[in-house]
């Protein structure tokens, strides 16, 4: 599999805030990637023939995909420039995550607004990926507010809908935060569904 049919075929996530901002996952690089601390166009270990199956999708890639997954990579491979906090709040959370460099803390911003954007027009990625599958599922249900913060991003996510409130829940906290942990390792793995989700 070459690099133009790997990157078109991975499904990504978002890192940011929430279901939405969030959203992280392995993908390919750029040119722009070759900078200190941001790694080279592709990371060790991302070979396409080693893609675990539920990272591919069904072969679909809209026109924004290529876009987004250049910044996700980008946070992915900057994680430890990165901190995040989460706490909840009634029928959901609230995240603020920052970086002290510039660079980052934009990527930040940039990925958030790319990924609240994809929630609003139902618009999913990573969706082999139990969490988010389920997200894009109820896309509908979810309501983001972001607000920029120093060094990075405010974000209020919500539903009134209780069963998507423990998805909002779980992807806060077991994807987007493992993600800014560690970075691409964490990005290989799914994300277990919430317990006492009921589909």
């Amino acid at each position: 599999m070459d690099r133009r049919m790997f990157v078109g075929r991975v499904v990504v996530v978002a890192v940011g805030a929430s279901p939405v901002a969030a959203l992280l996952a392995a993908c390919g690089g750029d040119e722009d990637d070759r900078r200190p601390g941001m790694g080279g166009p592709m990371s060790p270990g991302m070979g396409g023939s080693g893609m675990p199956d539920w990272m591919m999708d069904d072969g679909r890639m809209d026109a924004q995909m290529g876009r987004d997954m250049r910044v996700i990579h980008r946070l992915l491979v900057g994680h430890e420039e990165i901190r995040r906090e989460v706490a909840d709040v009634p029928d959901g959370i609230r995240a603020v995550t920052t970086s002290e460099d510039p660079a980052v803390a934009e990527l930040i911003r940039t990925h958030v607004w790319q990924m609240k954007d994809r929630i609003e027009r139902g618009d999913p990625i990573r969706q082999m990926d139990p969490v988010f599958r389920e997200i894009f599922e109820h896309h509908e249900a979810i309501s983001m507010k972001i607000e920029q913060v120093s060094g990075g991003v405010r974000v209020v996510e919500i539903s009134s809908e209780p069963q998507v409130e423990l998805l909002i829940r779980q992807h806060a906290r077991r994807a987007v935060s493992e993600f800014v942990a560690a970075g691409m390792q964490r990005a290989m793995s799914p994300t277990p569904l919430p317990p006492g989700y009921r589909g």
